[in-house]
C-alpha cells in the first residue's frame, strides 16, 4: 500500500454494507444498515413485492409486537429483521 492509498483509505467514507431483511415474509436487500422507512418500502417494491410508498410500514420488536415506522424515520436495521407493509385503508 502506498502513502497515497493509506491517506485515501483513511479519508474515504465507509462503504455501504447491503443487508437482507424480510418484508411481508419475503427477503428484501437494503443498501445499508441506516435506512428510512420510505427506503425500505421502495426497496421492497423494486424487488418485486406488491408494496408502494402509500403502504404503512411496521417493524417487529422483540416482544412480538409491531411498531409503525414513518417514511422519514431513520432506523438501523439488522439481518433478518421483520417488517410488515400493509396497504392504506380505503373507506370511500
Amino acid at each position: 500500500m502506498t502513502a497515497h492509498d493509506e491517506v485515501t483509505a483513511q479519508t474515504s467514507p465507509p462503504r455501504p454494507h447491503p443487508i437482507t431483511v424480510t418484508v411481508n415474509g419475503q427477503p428484501v436487500e437494503l443498501p445499508d444498515r441506516e435506512v428510512t422507512g420510505l427506503e425500505i418500502k421502495q426497496a421492497a417494491g423494486a424487488q418485486g413485492l406488491p408494496v408502494d410508498d402509500r403502504f404503512q410500514l411496521s417493524v417487529r420488536r422483540g416482544n412480538g409486537r409491531y411498531e409503525v415506522v414513518d417514511d422519514s424515520d431513520q432506523i438501523r436495521v439488522h439481518a433478518h429483521q421483520e417488517f410488515l407493509a400493509v396497504p392504506p385503508d380505503d373507506n370511500s
